[in-house]
């Protein structure tokens, strides 16, 4: 299985995962040209993609979808709640791809499987993302502002998780974000601060020791890649002890390393779900 973020922030989201043969795409908040260049520095050709997994409706999460799926004709899988809202922001979409999926339920692509988990966030019906190939397990899981024990419980035996860290708390509070923009990313329907990370990922760390965490969802106002690394690592050492931790980090404007679990072999791919 493989990973890439090839963009992530409050200005673009986008998230490449390779398993079994098959290549699918988790949101396309870029535009065409940004998405497509960033996928061939990375080894990608945006022709082998297969299929796109939108999370929510936000405009920094789907928009390149439409003209992406117009142009490579692939199928597109959101929530009802998701397709509801998109009112129209897609363009035109041919009915015969777009297709609803429901958190809790798992779906087939060939051998990867997928199972959208419920978030918490102000958007219809906002889904994180699960992916499972043989013994292996990604999971996406950004756009949330707090995590229950269901969401905790998709994190186990993960190799690979993408977990938010959104801002920090005193350079939000202390921005010049109005008062009540301020409150919704605080909210139980907003974003994960980096201190929320830290202490998420001190939950998660014991029971998935050999799992690689990558920060997602760096606010461009209210965050800074060593800020969110530096407070992560600090919550860490406080409630874990001092220890190599796998921690690692998004970028706003550029792809990440393509993250691997192991070889795997080449398996035909079945289309779609």
């Amino acid at each position: 299985m493989r990973y890439c973020s090839v963009a992530s922030g409050s200005s673009g989201n986008c998230h490449f995962v390779e398993a079994g043969g098959v290549r699918v795409l988790v949101d396309i908040g870029l535009g065409m040209r940004a998405t497509e260049a960033s996928l061939r520095s990375i080894g990608v050709h945006p022709e082998s993609i297969q299929a796109i997994f939108i999370t929510h409706e936000h405009t920094d999460h789907i928009r390149g979808v439409g003209a992406w799926a117009r142009r490579y004709r692939i199928p597109v899988f959101a929530t009802e709640g998701t397709w509801r809202s998109v009112n129209g922001n897609l363009g035109r979409m041919d009915p015969q791809k777009c297709y609803a999926i429901h958190a809790g339920k798992g779906y087939r692509m060939g051998m990867l499987r997928v199972e959208p988990f419920m978030i918490y966030h102000d958007a219809a019906e906002p889904v994180g993302y699960c992916f499972t190939w043989g013994e292996e397990k990604l999971v996406i899981m950004t756009d949330t502002g707090m995590v229950s024990q269901e969401m905790r419980a998709m994190f186990q035996g993960a190799r690979i998780a993408v977990v938010e860290s959104n801002h920090d708390i005193e350079k939000l509070m202390g921005g010049p974000y109005p008062w009540s923009l301020k409150r919704r990313i605080r909210s139980n329907i907003g974003h994960l601060s980096n201190e929320d990370c830290g202490h998420l990922l001190a939950e998660l760390i014991p029971e998935n020791p050999d799992c690689e965490f990558i920060l997602a969802h760096l606010s461009e106002e209210n965050n800074t890649p060593e800020l969110a690394l530096t407070t992560v690592l600090s919550v860490l050492q406080s409630r874990l002890g001092a220890g190599n931790y796998h921690v690692e980090l998004t970028l706003r404007d550029q792809p990440t390393r393509m993250y691997s679990t192991e070889e795997e072999p080449c398996i035909g791919i079945s289309m779609p779900i």
